[in-house]
């Protein structure tokens, strides 16, 4: 289940490869089909029977992994359990949101690719920056929203609650918040200055990711 330098191994990879390939296929198929009908419902028991071959893959990985902890809290190990009990998403009703998590499993693909090994390294290699990153992140988008609040809530309807504002503020600081411009001067002087502070929010991870990559391209092994 794990080694692919053996015939069986390969086979089994190519055999998951494409039954993913085939899930993300059935998953655009099924936007373009109406809901009530009867190729929706193939889709659907396709969709279920796909799920009973990743719960008996993810068990199988679990029993023969070496060290099953590992392996349960692992990326790819989330990504596999994700797979599985995403077939229950169309079941969902309302709660549409969960019906996302059936597209990870395009990243199951990638379970031997080096690209994504190199990104895992890179990523352990620079997790405390970036949790020192993302504190920082935090609390300053928390003060943001707090403080559009305080200039705005009285005068613009799109600022109401706190909410509305860590929206504002954490896209603000990504891509902007187009249709809810600060009509004070105080939310407008926030904004200017979140806008430029969000440069480098963005530029910080992306340079230490950069970085890391840079230097395992340089270090023996690579």
């Amino acid at each position: 289940m794990f080694d692919i330098s053996t015939p069986s191994g390969r086979r089994t990879e190519l055999g998951i490869s494409v039954i993913v390939v085939l899930t993300l296929c059935a998953l655009v198929a099924e936007t373009a089909v109406d809901e009530d009908g009867t190729i929706h419902g193939l889709l659907i028991t396709f969709e279920l029977a796909i799920g009973v071959i990743f719960g008996i893959e993810y068990t199988l990985r679990v029993f023969t992994s070496e060290r099953p902890l590992r392996y349960i809290f692992s990326f790819l190990g989330v990504i596999d359990l994700i797979a599985a009990l995403s077939v229950f998403t169309p079941f969902l009703g309302s709660l549409k949101a969960f019906r996302i998590f059936r597209a990870l499993r395009i990243f199951k693909l990638l379970r031997y690719s080096n690209a994504l090994k190199r990104f895992s390294t890179a990523f352990d290699d620079i997790k405390d920056e970036l949790a020192i990153y993302l504190c920082a992140t935090g609390i300053l988008t928390f003060i943001a929203a707090y403080g559009i609040y305080v200039f705005e809530h009285e005068n613009n309807e799109h600022y109401s609650n706190l909410f509305e504002c860590v929206y504002w503020s954490i896209a603000s600081l990504t891509a902007g918040a187009e249709g809810i411009a600060p009509v004070t001067v105080g939310g407008k002087i926030l904004t200017m200055v979140l806008v430029l502070i969000g440069l480098g929010v963005v530029a910080v991870p992306s340079g230490l990711l950069a970085s890391a990559l840079s230097r395992q391209d340089d270090s023996p092994d690579a």
